[in-house]
């Protein structure tokens, strides 16, 4: 029975001493090479839709000019511009669309400062691809920064050419009628070219058409109707004994925080 317990313990001796641990004196020091934590910046939205889209469109038309203010979302943070995007209710097929950025202006001025060097200018059909209902513009290149006042998005229509001058506009009374009785009529912007004389008639339809938001009592949005006209603000009105909200014209703004 003895030389059984020797022979056993012999064979087990090895695995006991591998189980063991070893206790050095020495500590091994690993070097790894040199990384660069970096986070990633989210991007932030700013914008006028307050979830849904009214029915109704306006078309801007010459001589008209909507601005919309966009504030900071956070005033004590610095953001960068990187891309304004604006809805369109349809492919506009006549006018041009020009787009500035303003700072907020002095006193009872409203608007300041221009943001870019040059406005952006979209004439149709090039400029806005088919089947495509929105404009978006690439601020990156040119590196602004967000006031802490907000940015003013101002938008205007011009006529469709560079020489085409803005007379006035017509109404034409079509031979249908409403429910009512009252009379249907059709709207039209009159332009010319150059010296021509030939006076041009457009529907009033066929210019951009911005889309619009329901904003409740206050809104963001001003409308300047003519040159010679103030600028008023959206706010709350009365359509046949009615009272109807103000709405916003819809703009985003695409910002990322400067770290």
């Amino acid at each position: 029975m003895k030389r059984y317990l020797f022979f056993l313990l012999a064979i087990l001796s090895p695995y006991a001493a591998c189980s063991q641990p070893t206790v050095t004196d020495s500590v091994h020091t690993i070097a790894l090479p040199e990384v660069a934590v970096q986070g990633r910046l989210v991007k932030q939205v700013v914008s006028t839709f307050h979830g849904s889209y009214i029915r109704g469109t306006r078309p801007l038309l010459p001589q008209q000019r909507c601005v919309v203010w966009l504030p900071a979302p956070d005033s004590g943070r610095l953001y960068t511009l990187t891309a304004l995007l604006l809805p369109l209710h349809q492919r506009f097929t006549a006018g041009r669309l020009q787009v500035s950025l303003h700072q907020r202006g002095a006193e009872a001025e409203m608007l300041g400062p221009s943001l870019l060097k040059q406005p952006f200018l979209f004439a149709p059909p090039d400029s806005i691809p088919k089947r495509r209902t929105q404009v978006r513009l690439n601020l990156l290149p040119e590196h602004i920064q967000l006031p802490t006042a907000g940015v003013y998005v101002v938008l205007e229509s011009l006529p469709t050419a560079e020489d085409e001058v803005f007379i006035r506009r017509a109404y034409i009374q079509r031979r249908k009628t409403k429910k009512d009785g009252s009379a249907v009529v059709q709207p039209y912007i009159l332009t010319r070219r150059g010296t021509d004389t030939t006076t041009i008639w457009t529907s009033t339809d066929a210019f951009p058409k911005l889309c619009q938001s329901p904003a409740g009592y206050v809104s963001n949005t001003w409308m300047r109707w003519a040159p010679h006209l103030p600028y008023k603000r959206e706010g709350v009105q009365t359509f046949r004994g009615k009272s109807v909200q103000a709405f916003d014209t819809v703009v985003m703004l695409e910002l990322e925080p400067v770290e």
